[in-house]
């Protein structure tokens, strides 16, 4: 996270809109200056330390530039958000690397019926 705010590929802890009132959740940001308000907003995926969701994606160690974490992590394609840097982003875990970032992008992008390259 630079002193503008987010930058794709941090891992940060933001609120987590599963749960009221808990603790918040690590989130990968896949888009920040690409979006709208770019220097406050950015948009993220969910992860998780939960391995059964069948479609989510794992984290291997080599996935990770810094801050891997002492448990297993899974990102959940379908689980986006919208992130104020301000507001809802308190700190930050470490960053995944550019290539687990446009894996984890163009596993969005096919959700949701856009595969790479249209």
């Amino acid at each position: 996270m630079s002193d503008d705010g987010t930058t794709r590929g941090d891992v940060v802890w933001a609120r987590d809109p599963f749960r009221d009132g808990s603790n918040p959740r690590p989130w990968v940001v896949v888009a920040s200056s690409s979006v709208p308000y770019s220097a406050e907003d950015s948009v993220a995926v969910a992860l998780t330390t939960s391995s059964h969701h069948s479609d989510s994606l794992r984290l291997s160690a080599d996935d990770w530039a810094y801050g891997n974490p002492e448990r297993q992590s899974y990102a959940l394609p379908w689980s986006l958000a919208t992130l104020k840097d301000e507001t809802d982003v308190v700190g930050q875990q470490g960053a995944v690397t550019a290539s687990f970032t446009d894996r984890l992008t163009a596993t969005v992008c096919s959700l949701l019926g856009h595969p790479p390259g249209e």
